[in-house]
């Protein structure tokens, strides 16, 4: 079986100019049983099969070394070191849900570097969970793995297209930090006491923190998420962690734009005439009026960034918004980059 597997995927792999391959494994095995294996040792049954299949990867991977292969986790659970002599990248999940896969990577980093994980932004409603997300947050979780994307182009709206070519660029800049860097958990979405120096405090589970930096510790990007927004909860912070702490750092954040629409019919509190939210009006207010994000910029040193964190510009509160608030929604999310002065 191994030798046909081998025969048949080398026809298959030598008809084109094929350079990426997924091999996809989306059946678990259970109650499995071999005839050809002797009653008493039907526990060897799991073992040889996976002896068989790295045979398989291993001939087919030095056979055409020019391929990209990437494992699969669906179904076969096909996530282990075993697979990764052969495959340098594995996809994590079929759940590309921004907050699920927040949950997801996390708990693959404590076995895996990022390196190895492929993520992907996917369309919303999220077509696991019908959740929707917004598209930065999307591309934040997913720019700590091997990032992708997963939409329909022809689909999208002009302004989704953009915000994709900014991210593309801005993936590339700090790719060598995100994927050869070393990657550290803050807080998490389980909750639970949480360590920051010699201070432990309670963390409620609704926000998820990530630094990965750079091997030399002159780069780090983080990242902050939170699940759901409380009334009157505008204060929130960042820590960083891996930093030098002798080293003075410059921290900044992306400049962002917001549409206009996200905020509903408080645009009346400033508008000259009455907008009726979905209304033709409202559409082409949003189509030329984006609200303005808040700037980070400060400079500190690693082990003020690592142990007092920075607080962060207050979040909208009710009422009042200008460029010093943080547009902070549901499962929403910001990246912070930090590069030695």
């Amino acid at each position: 079986m191994q030798d046909f597997i081998i025969d048949k995927m080398t026809e298959v792999f030598s008809s084109g100019d094929i350079s990426y391959v997924k091999w996809d494994m989306n059946r678990t095995f259970t109650d499995y049983y071999s005839q050809g294996t002797d009653s008493s040792k039907q526990g060897e049954v799991a073992h040889r099969y996976m002896i068989g299949l790295y045979r398989c990867m291993k001939t087919l991977t030095e056979k055409f070394p020019k391929i990209l292969f990437e494992g699969c986790a669906a179904g076969g659970n096909r996530f282990d070191l075993g697979i990764l002599s052969y495959f340098p990248q594995i996809w994590a999940s079929d759940d590309t849900d921004a907050l699920c896969r927040t949950e997801i990577q996390t708990g693959y980093s404590y076995g895996y570097p990022m390196s190895v994980v492929s993520a992907h932004v996917s369309a919303c409603p999220n077509h696991q969970t019908l959740r929707t997300t917004p598209l930065e947050t999307r591309f934040n979780v997913a720019a700590f793995g091997v990032m992708g994307y997963e939409c329909n182009f022809c689909d999208m709206k002009k302004e989704d297209l953009t915000a994709i070519k900014i991210q593309i660029a801005l993936y590339k800049e700090w790719r060598e930090v995100l994927q050869k860097g070393s990657f550290y958990r803050g807080r998490t979405f389980a909750g639970g006491l949480e360590t920051s120096g010699s201070i432990l405090a309670e963390n409620d589970g609704n926000v998820t923190e990530w630094t990965c930096v750079s091997q030399d510790g002159k780069k780090a990007v983080g990242f902050v998420m939170q699940k759901l927004v409380a009334p009157n909860t505008q204060y929130e912070y960042y820590k960083a962690k891996g930093l030098l702490p002798d080293n003075r750092y410059h921290f900044f954040n992306r400049f962002l734009k917001y549409n206009v629409k996200n905020f509903g019919d408080l645009v009346n509190t400033v508008a000259p005439v009455h907008i009726k939210q979905d209304s033709l009006a409202h559409n082409l207010v949003a189509k030329f009026v984006k609200m303005d994000g808040e700037t980070e910029d400060c400079y500190a040193y690693g082990d003020a960034l690592m142990y007092s964190g920075v607080k962060l510009k207050q979040a909208f509160g009710g009422t009042g918004y200008n460029d010093e608030v943080r547009f902070y929604q549901d499962f929403g999310s910001r990246l912070y980059f930090m590069e030695e002065e």
